[in-house]
């Protein structure tokens, strides 16, 4: 896809991001997924700090025509962990490899800042194709019961070696709703 770049995004953009999730999830899964999807990036776009929250846009001729967050996954181990959710590609543009795109950039942007892990919840079979694999709640565990755990996957993207975890992590506020797993 031609003039596809990629930026971090700043706070002041929550609405435009919420109507964007809102949007590409109400067409994909229904209008209650959109709200739901909507609200929740509403709410982690409002705290992003290039810290705990990331979020990347992936403009085409200045218009969002994707999006991914990126939010840290706390545990008591000592692994950097970050959380790749939600995602979304532009209805018009999807099976475009623009998905693909955009995660790799903020897979590249983690490495640089010496992440250990990028984890997802979603559809093994998208996810494979970036480089992320199954893996159990038993190895890593996720902060809530899973209601689809295939769907719970794993992307080592620094050389450490990976030990099973003991700890349950403490994800960002936006994601402390046992509901969204």
């Amino acid at each position: 896809m031609k003039n596809l770049k990629f930026f971090l995004t700043k706070t002041n953009k929550a609405k435009s991001i919420q109507n964007f999730f809102r949007k590409v999830f109400s067409r994909s899964g229904g209008k209650k997924e959109g709200n739901v999807v909507g609200a929740l990036s509403f709410k982690l776009a409002k705290l992003i700090d290039e810290r705990n929250i990331i979020g990347i846009e992936g403009k085409i001729n200045n218009k969002i025509g994707a999006y991914i967050f990126l939010t840290k996954l706390s545990f008591k181990e000592d692994y950097l962990v970050y959380l790749l959710a939600p995602v979304a590609v532009d209805n018009k543009i999807q099976k475009k490899g623009v998905g693909k795109k955009i995660i790799k950039f903020g897979i590249k942007y983690l490495k640089r800042h010496k992440v250990d892990i990028l984890m997802t919840y979603g559809d093994p079979s998208y996810y494979s194709k970036v480089g992320f694999k199954k893996t159990k709640v038993s190895i890593v565990p996720a902060p809530y019961k899973l209601s689809q755990p295939i769907g719970w996957l794993i992307n080592k993207i620094s050389s450490k070696k990976i030990n099973k975890f003991k700890s349950k992590p403490n994800c960002v506020r936006p994601f402390r709703n046992k509901k969204l797993w």
